[in-house]
């Protein structure tokens, strides 16, 4: 299955809702209505589904436009409000020695498998990463990320159960440079946004990453679970206040009705998308591409 092919089904429980609202339907007042709730259903959010809603309302289509040529202009909209949010991450990690990613998140957002795909990516265009399995409190982590280290042939930095994350990172950095890996990548415990403690520990790694390097980490990645729609905003808002975010990651698209959320979050953050995860395997994490999701995401 082509890359477009895998990004469009696992963006078909979300599409299939605004294609619905297209297909066979008359282009007439009504029909930019019935894309307004659909994109609001599709967790776009009430701003971005009313400002896409409009245009299509404003738009003089001849008296011969067919579905398609709706879907095309709602895509071409779509694609010019996210556009300036993708970012190639994966072609722009250099300068540095080694690039130090920091992987951040909540609980159960995929963070840990995208630690690993993120490394795999980096492998496989000639980089030499390693991974550092700073979750020291769940043993299962550590150990899913031994597991997917191995399978790729990435380096890994593991420390002791309940070890100090902030010390491992500091000295998995240090060992990085003797061993000349290019690209590091830190793998954290799940956060709750609520949670002020350990918010201050993710903090305390990225003082600690500084004395290292005082430009790093040169990337904070926010891992966002596609699943949860509109309840993202709250994870970016806290993390972006208390942490600093460069760039998310949306994980889970190929299981959500709530792939517009991407429309929302980067309107009301102005925060870069780096990729998007749309399956379960290793390969299954693609650079985010605007003209990719927007024709996806209308069933073009």
């Amino acid at each position: 299955m082509g890359i477009f092919s895998k990004i469009k089904s696992a963006l078909k429980k979300t599409s299939e809702k605004i294609s619905i609202s297209i297909t066979g339907r008359k282009i007439d007042e009504n029909l930019a209505q019935e894309i307004e709730d659909a994109l609001i259903m599709a967790d776009a959010g009430v701003e971005v589904s009313t400002e896409l809603a409009t245009k299509i309302a404003d738009k003089k289509f001849p008296k011969d436009a067919t579905d398609t040529d709706v879907k095309k202009f709602l895509s071409n909209e779509i694609f010019n409000l996210i556009k300036p949010y993708e970012f190639d991450f994966f072609e722009n990690c250099g300068g540095h020695d080694p690039y130090v990613i920091l992987v951040i998140g909540v609980n159960g957002n995929g963070k840990t498998t995208s630690v690993a795909k993120i490394a795999n990516i980096f492998k496989k265009s000639g980089h030499m990463p390693l991974v550092v399995a700073a979750d020291t409190f769940r043993a299962a982590a550590v150990e899913q990320l031994k597991y997917w280290a191995e399978k790729i042939g990435a380096n890994i930095c593991a420390g002791k159960e309940n070890a100090d994350a902030a010390g491992l990172v500091f000295s998995s950095i240090e060992q990085a440079k003797r061993d000349g890996n290019d690209i590091v990548i830190v793998d954290t415990a799940g956060r709750m946004q609520n949670r002020e403690d350990l918010l201050a520990e993710l903090e305390k790694i990225k003082r600690v990453i500084k004395k290292v390097d005082i430009t790093a980490p040169h990337k904070t990645i926010l891992i966002i679970d596609g699943l949860t729609g509109q309840a993202a905003h709250a994870q970016v808002d806290v993390f972006l206040k208390k942490i600093g975010v460069d760039g998310l990651i949306v994980t889970k698209l190929d299981g959500t009705a709530k792939g517009g959320a991407l429309l929302s979050l980067v309107r009301k953050y102005n925060t870069p998308i780096f990729a998007i995860g749309i399956g379960e395997t290793i390969d299954d994490l693609k650079p985010f591409d605007a003209r990719e999701y927007s024709d996806a995401i209308v069933g073009m």
